[in-house]
């Protein structure tokens, strides 16, 4: 999957090129004159103030479905981080894990009677 980011005017870009521009962008002087990504010219400093403000309302949005699931549970969290101080532990036999857990380390887990 090609992950794509949609320009002020309407045009989508690869993260790749995206990417290359804000370098490119950051190296000019702020008073140069850019068109390349947008229908007008616009200074380099206004573009990059844009990209930065496009970005920090993206991180700050709450998507639906943010913050709901089973592994924002407390009790979820609580026995992952327990299962990961068992399993970071060498050679120690495991004797309980979540469910999550349970088929990718069944070799880690003590049989009954161990």
């Amino acid at each position: 999957m090609k992950r794509t980011v949609k320009l002020p005017n309407g045009r989508c870009v690869t993260l790749g090129e995206y990417v290359r521009s804000w370098r490119i962008l950051k190296t000019l002087p702020p008073t140069r004159e850019v068109a390349r990504f947008f229908d007008w010219p616009e200074p380099a400093a206004d573009i990059l103030r844009e990209l930065r403000r496009g970005i920090h309302d993206r991180v700050n949005r709450h998507l639906p479905g943010y913050g709901a699931g089973r592994k924002w549970n407390p009790d979820w969290q609580r026995a992952m981080g327990h299962a990961a101080r068992e399993l970071n532990h060498p050679r120690l036999r495991i004797h309980y894990l979540p469910p999550d857990l349970k088929q990718r380390f069944a070799h880690r887990l003590a049989q009954a009677g161990e």
